[in-house]
């Protein structure tokens, strides 16, 4: 799947959503997606709802009670908090990295989410090692570009 390929298709505009979960691993080609994971402020969410999305109720215990939607391989949030980290939508785009015109959030944010979604499904591990990995050689290649 082409993450940015199939994000653009939405025609959601810039600064109304960030790509989240595995998908800034998944553009970088460290991983296959199958799905794709976006924020998005709440006009937006309205929007689709209200286009027909379909309506979800999450299964984490900290967000009983709360919706998503969902359609083909896209799942839209409002929020994307876990135990101490709790940044707004806002903050995450700000931080965003744009791949081909499409904002990712960042590997830091997502490893933060990552770590505290470990405890309500282990499959967020082995993304966690992928990005741990992939930061780890970014690191030691740039301190060997600044010598």
């Amino acid at each position: 799947m082409d993450i940015v390929t199939e994000t653009i298709k939405l025609g959601f505009p810039l600064g109304s959503y960030v790509v989240i979960g595995s998908g800034h691993i998944v553009a970088l080609g460290l991983k296959d997606g199958h799905d794709i994971d976006i924020l998005v402020k709440k006009t937006l969410f309205d929007k689709c709802k209200n286009e027909g999305w379909e309506v979800k109720k999450w299964t984490y215990p900290e967000m009983l009670g709360k919706i998503y939607l969902r359609k083909g391989i896209y799942e839209l949030y409002l929020e994307a908090k876990i135990d101490d980290f709790k940044p707004t939508t806002d903050d995450l785009i700000q931080r965003a990295v744009l791949i081909g015109g499409v904002p990712f959030a960042s590997l830091e944010d997502i490893l933060k989410l990552k770590r505290g979604y470990l405890k309500n499904n282990p499959k967020h591990l082995k993304d966690i090692e992928i990005i741990e990995r992939y930061l780890a050689s970014k690191s030691s290649t740039s301190r060997k570009d600044y010598v």
